[in-house]
């Protein structure tokens, strides 16, 4: 495997860009053939604004996540799927889907101490330094509370409550904001404008439990959207190096 394709497969997107929530406009009649109005929407009974502070505290004492990446269409970047455990100090372990000349390949990723090891469809591990690594992409902002997730968070611009509805079976006050390019830059390389974003939030514990977006098509290309799942909060999980 080439160091240019070892340092693509680092690249994992935890807060991108955003699905722009189009609004459906309702028919003058009740459904009943009778002509009556229909009443208007209840407003969603939380505050978006303080709905992302809580969350942005949340996140900020996890000292472990898991999270699982899916896309939908061909958003412009190399990453398009993948599950993974990832600990507050940066070390990770999973399998990702990249998009390589058209194909959809399966790489895996274990990053331990100072190094991030990757095997790829055939072969073996191959080993890289992590601070090479960093240049692309540093696992361990995600999860830094001045860095990652907590600090985009905390950034969003525009709050605007939507709806209350079940993520993974709980329930979820889901937002739409703008999320600053310079916050989401550093977890989404690559990204350097403001982006429209929806966020689930737990309505329980406050911890964030799905975001998907929508990115711009590049020159060229297509859009499309990513959708990141956060589970496992805090797991014990143990992540060695391949022997």
């Amino acid at each position: 495997m080439s160091r240019l394709r070892g340092r693509h497969v680092l690249f994992i997107p935890i807060l991108s860009a955003a699905l722009a929530v189009s609004g459906c406009s309702g028919g003058s009649g009740d459904g009943n053939g009778n002509g009556d109005a229909k009443p208007p929407a209840a407003a969603p009974a939380f505050d978006a604004t303080q709905t992302l502070q809580k969350a942005a505290t949340a996140m900020a004492d996890l000292k472990s996540v898991g999270l699982t990446l899916a896309s939908e269409g061909k958003p412009a970047v190399p990453v398009r799927g993948g599950d993974l455990k990832l600990l507050r100090g940066g070390d990770a372990d999973g399998t990702i889907m990249l998009e390589q000349s058209g194909q959809t390949v399966e790489m895996k990723l274990i990053a331990a101490g100072d190094g991030v090891f990757i095997k790829g469809p055939t072969g073996g591990w191959q080993r890289y330094p992590k601070a090479v690594a960093a240049t692309m992409y540093d696992p361990s902002a995600v999860l830094d509370p001045q860095r990652g997730i907590s600090a985009l968070l905390k950034k969003a611009t525009a709050p605007k409550a939507e709806a209350t509805e079940k993520v993974g079976g709980k329930e979820a006050h889901r937002i739409r904001a703008t999320l600053p390019g310079d916050a989401i830059g550093g977890l989404v390389p690559g990204i350097t404008t403001d982006v429209s974003g929806q966020i689930w939030v737990s309505a329980t514990d406050h911890r964030l439990l799905k975001v998907k977006g929508e990115i711009p098509a590049a020159a060229g290309g297509q859009s499309g959207s990513v959708i990141i799942t956060f589970t496992e909060f805090n797991a014990p999980y143990k992540i060695k190096a391949p022997a």
